[in-house]
């Protein structure tokens, strides 16, 4: 199941407003109906529910907007493909023999904002290693964008960036609340619940073995009597 509600209304309002607020309300009242139907059809013993997202969000700092056509020096005609026109990410395919001139345009254009040349770009993104990345890559601190009220896309270090996992079922441990992890490794988690041969990825299933039943390690979809539920409020607390 996805729901995608929320996350317009944090574009379209911010992430603090009372339109996502009053969206939220709807997802977790949703989520207790799920829950209840589950435990009404007697699948709590053998059901795993994991609920999480894709990212956080940030608010826009509409004050101090970064806009690039307003750069000293810097000209769209120097370039030849641009993707500036959403959020904090921008990529920049500049014309020949125009790399350096642009780069060095750019590079301290705006205190908030970040140009790297592709070999040069944060490994830690796992991001910038592919041909259709183009010479010139930008993104900008937590809250500085050009549109939008909120928006995501910035470094997945910040706090704002991150999301939530919350799982219960037979798989999972009770009562457990773990150290973070990267939202790559629920993909690995998932393919081993579902006893599906996962497509080569970068996450690991090392990286979720403290939220698992030891028993079902190796074996995560096979429920057995003996497993625990793990579950967690709004605030990270175990039940």
């Amino acid at each position: 199941m996805q729901e995608f509600w929320e996350g317009q209304s944090g574009h379209k309002y911010g992430p603090e407003s009372p339109q996502r607020k009053n969206m939220i309300k709807q997802v977790d009242r949703t989520i207790g109906y799920l829950r209840q139907r589950i435990k009404e059809s007697g699948l709590e013993s053998n059901l795993n529910l994991i609920i999480t997202s894709d990212h956080g969000m940030e608010t826009v700092i509409k004050t101090n907007e970064i806009h690039i056509k307003s750069v000293k020096n810097f000209t769209f005609k120097d370039i030849q493909f641009e993707l500036l026109d959403y959020g904090p990410n921008g990529l920049l395919l500049p014309k020949e023999g125009k790399l350096e001139h642009v780069y060095s345009v750019l590079k301290n254009a705006h205190p908030n904002l970040h140009v790297y040349k592709k070999a040069d770009f944060p490994r830690r993104f796992h991001y910038a290693n592919h041909p259709r990345i183009t010479p010139l890559l930008l993104y900008s601190d937590p809250g500085y964008v050009q549109f939008n009220k909120g928006e995501h896309g910035f470094d997945n270090e910040a706090m704002n960036m991150k999301t939530i996992f919350r799982a219960v079922g037979p798989a999972f441990k009770q009562g457990l609340v773990v150290e973070p992890f990267e939202s790559v490794n629920v993909y690995a988690l998932l393919c081993e619940l579902l006893g599906i041969t996962p497509e080569p990825h970068d996450g690991s299933l090392d990286a979720v073995k403290p939220i698992a039943v030891l028993s079902c390690l190796g074996s995560l979809r096979v429920p057995g009597s003996s497993t625990r539920n793990v579950w967690r409020d709004e605030e990270g607390h175990g039940s």
